[in-house]
């Protein structure tokens, strides 16, 4: 199937989601910071990548995604976050899930069924093909 890179420092959702995506016959990476994401990528470019906004101790998963779309134009972002919880009105306000300020195919907010997360991801790879 797809090879699909996780990127988030949650241990037990990063293990739920690469059970299911794995199930469902995908080759799953994972990367814990935005350093190690970046490594990853250079190293093999995933067909996908999952990434969390809030990582490094801010919200540096924001950055990261503008930078693999940058990078990596036709290749899928999915955004699962729990950033909302974090961000102020001001930040939230700013927001631009449309396109250009926040480049991603799948803006979700947490917590997300593995099913769920599995589903966009199927139709996701469908439309990049």
């Amino acid at each position: 199937m797809a090879r699909i890179l996780l990127v988030d420092d949650d241990v037990d959702e990063v293990a739920r989601n690469a059970a299911t995506l794995e199930a469902a016959g995908h080759e799953v990476a994972v990367a814990r910071t935005t350093a190690d994401a970046s490594r990853a990528v250079r190293a093999r470019v995933p067909d996908l990548v999952v990434l969390e906004a809030m990582l490094d101790g801010a919200a540096a998963g924001f950055g990261l995604a503008r930078s693999l779309a940058r990078e990596h134009p036709g290749m899928p972002l999915v955004m699962l976050t729990c950033a909302d919880e974090h961000l102020s009105d001001a930040e939230l306000a700013r927001q631009d899930r449309d396109g250009g300020w926040l480049p991603v195919a799948r803006y979700l907010q947490k917590p997300v069924m593995p099913e769920v997360l599995a589903y966009e991801i199927g139709h996701l790879l469908e439309a990049a093909a």
